[in-house]
């Protein structure tokens, strides 16, 4: 199968029909800035102003957007990674054209995938990985981010973090933090985005969350052609996987012929919602709709209704006039079946631009790699097969066969020895033989010794290599899927996300390796 990222990086002009413009076409063409909804703005400045942020931004600019669903202390270091490239881009759109231009973060406050964001996993101080994991008392499932409750056990999972993580006289305060927001927020989303504005504090970043009322009635608009005209986007998005399957490219995403675009909010839960023949139904509330019920429970109730990860890039289009949006692979191979989506709904595709791809390492883990003759390819590989690489690689000269070799010769010259003695002098002989003797056990402990050596010189290196693997592919994946931000914030303080800003290059598609 072909690997659609790889093709993307390389703009291959079958792939890029799939999208609006190419992703180095962002400084090619100017964007178009258009005022935001008033009351949309009014909105995201209290929000901000709550999270502990300050609204740097008028209403009129151009945008690059992003986003994550909510996660345990913001999830993986990724999920940092695409703001910090939306940062980069809106300086670098504002610097190529001048026109303003703000990055947005799009917390997926909607999303309702509790067993993907209740963990988080931190790199140990014992160079282990510990996965923290939110247990609420309570019953959560199709809760959305939004609506699932914070509970006094995730203190103790801050605390954990904290004391299993490397720590410096940034430990203390950064924890504190934690707590405190944890104590301020309301829900699972309302403390993700209160931590992200804190990383990026005295950064541009709006932090944005789609369930605020403002923004719910705003999309209504996108979701009312979405009930109007049913299932044409489903249509849409599997016409154009179709193609893309065709192709030799996977499908992201694949609907079931009757299943419509949004979400409907029962008791606190978000439900699915078909379509089948001339009416809507709710399988999972046993309920069914005409689509003039359907339409008018979304003018009188907008806040019960929220769009699936389809149709949030046509509602996010509608919110913010973006100029790009700041997609992972996993995000790039399903924005490749939304072209027509966009058409249908008469919005404008914004460009999508492969978010920032970074490896956080330090002096230590080099010098590993260096002693070891590791690359980072090398790193993905079995962990067993790099730790017996590295023993033969730094093995010492065989000493115990060394011994050996000087013994028997030693040993094989007491019987002649002892022969020639014994006619001359016999007490002579009798003390050879007990010195043969003695000698065969001294031979014994300096074998031994050797072979406790050599076994804690292959544990030593055993643990450097586990080290450098579990610190840049644990589990065998990517670090940045894998490990929060807050496995080195402990460590080194708040300044982190800055150097990351600092030592990010937005313009090339590349890993980047940034040694703290």
């Amino acid at each position: 199968m072909r690997d659609l990222f790889a093709e993307y990086l390389d703009e291959q002009p079958q792939l890029l029909a799939f999208f609006a413009n190419p992703p180095r076409a962002l400084m090619s063409t100017t964007p178009k800035p258009r005022h935001w909804d008033p009351a949309l703005v009014e909105a995201i400045q209290e929000y901000l102003t709550q999270a502990g942020g300050r609204p740097l931004f008028m209403g009129d600019e151009a945008a690059v957007v992003t986003g994550q669903q909510p996660g345990l202390l913001t999830g993986p270091l990724y999920t940092i990674y695409k703001a910090v490239a939306a940062i980069l881009l809106a300086r670098k759109v504002h610097e190529r054209f001048g026109v303003r231009c703000v990055p947005v973060f799009w917390v997926g406050s909607d999303d309702h995938d509790f067993e993907e964001n209740r963990v988080a996993s931190v790199f140990t101080k014992n160079h282990d990985i510990l996965t923290l994991n939110y247990q609420p008392t309570g019953d959560v499932a199709g809760m959305a981010m939004h609506r699932v409750p914070l509970e006094p056990s995730l203190h103790a999972l801050i605390d954990e973090a904290a004391a299993q993580t490397s720590g410096s006289e940034f430990r203390d305060e950064i924890a504190r933090f934690l707590h405190e927001s944890l104590d301020a927020a309301t829900n699972l989303a309302d403390w993700t985005a209160r931590i992200m504005v804190r990383l990026f504090k005295n950064t541009p970043l709006i932090v944005f969350a789609p369930h605020m009322p403002a923004a719910r009635r705003l999309a209504a608009p996108v979701l009312e052609r979405e009930i109007r005209d049913p299932l044409v986007s489903t249509m849409l998005l599997n016409d154009t996987g179709q193609r893309l399957r065709e192709m030799d490219f996977h499908q992201q995403v694949t609907k079931n012929d009757t299943e419509c675009n949004f979400f409907l909010e029962f008791n606190s839960r978000r439900r699915k919602v078909l379509f089948d023949e001339d009416h809507y139904v709710v399988p999972d509330e046993q309920q069914n709709f005409t689509i003039d019920e359907m339409a008018g429970l979304l003018a009188s109730e907008p806040d019960r209704f929220s769009p699936n990860v389809a149709l949030r890039c046509v509602v996010q289009q509608h919110l913010f006039p973006a100029a790009a949006y700041v997609a992972g692979p996993g995000e790039i191979a399903y924005w490749a079946q939304l072209k027509p989506l966009f058409r249908h709904f008469g919005e404008d595709m914004p460009i999508v631009y492969p978010r920032a791809r970074c490896l956080l390492t330090d002096i230590k883990t080099r010098q590993i790699m260096e002693k070891f003759q590791f690359t980072l390819e090398d790193l993905a590989g079995q962990p067993n097969e790099l730790t017996e690489r590295a023993l033969q690689l730094t093995s010492r000269a065989p000493a115990k066969e060394i011994v050996q070799r000087h013994r028997q010769l030693i040993e094989n010259g007491f019987p002649l020895l002892i022969e020639e003695l014994e006619p001359l002098n016999k007490t002579a002989a009798d003390m050879v033989r007990s010195v043969q003797r003695n000698l065969a056990d001294e031979f014994e402990r300096v074998e031994a010794a050797i072979v406790k050596g050599e076994e804690a010189q292959a544990e030593a290196v055993r643990k450097q290599v586990q080290r450098v693997t579990t610190l840049l592919f644990p589990n065998r994946k990517p670090q940045e899927r894998v490990f929060t931000v807050f496995s080195f914030l402990f460590e080194y303080g708040w300044d982190l996300v800055p150097r990351l800003i600092k030592e990010t290059n937005v313009d090339s598609f590349q890993v980047k390796e940034i040694e703290l």
